[in-house]
Order: structure tokens, then C-alpha cells, then sequence
């Protein structure tokens, strides 16, 4: 199954690529800077999505993000944020 890293995925052009990519049947990592706030993304929410709080200003959340996907092949990078 394929994996996708999407940033600035709570809202606009990044909510859809998070969207069309588990319509697609992708595992889908998701970048968000409030994702307590992220209403569409908790609406997608299922097995294969997996929300990160992400601020790409913030060297340490990024690093988080990193880590997190260690051994994670990503097939994918969408870098929306900004």
C-alpha cells in the first residue's frame, strides 16, 4: 500500500490530496499545524490516516515527524504548507 506525507493538510488543496489519496486507498500522513482544529481531517478519519501536529517553521516538529516515520517507506511527498 503506498504512502503519502501531506503538509498544510487541514484545510484547502491539502485536505483534498489527504482526501484523494485514501479514496485511492493510500496510507496517508498528515501535517497539520492545529490538528485539534482540523474538523476535515477528523472527518476522513480511519486506519490509514495518521495526523501530526506539524508547524514547518518549528525544526523540532519536523524532526518529531521524522522519527515518527523512521522505516516508513514514503512513496509521496506533498509539500503544501505555507
Amino acid at each position: 500500500m503506498p504512502t503519502a506525507v501531506v503538509t498544510g493538510a487541514s484545510r484547502g488543496i491539502g485536505l483534498e490530496f489527504v482526501r484523494q489519496y485514501l479514496e485511492d486507498g493510500w496510507t496517508v500522513h498528515a501535517g497539520a499545524r492545529s490538528p485539534d482544529a482540523a474538523t476535515g481531517l477528523a472527518d476522513l478519519a480511519c486506519d490509514r490516516l495518521s495526523v501530526h501536529r506539524l508547524d514547518v517553521s518549528d525544526h523540532e516538529q519536523i524532526a518529531a515527524l521524522g522519527r515518527s516515520l523512521e522505516g516508513t517507506p514514503v512513496d509521496v511527498l506533498v509539500n503544501n504548507a505555507g
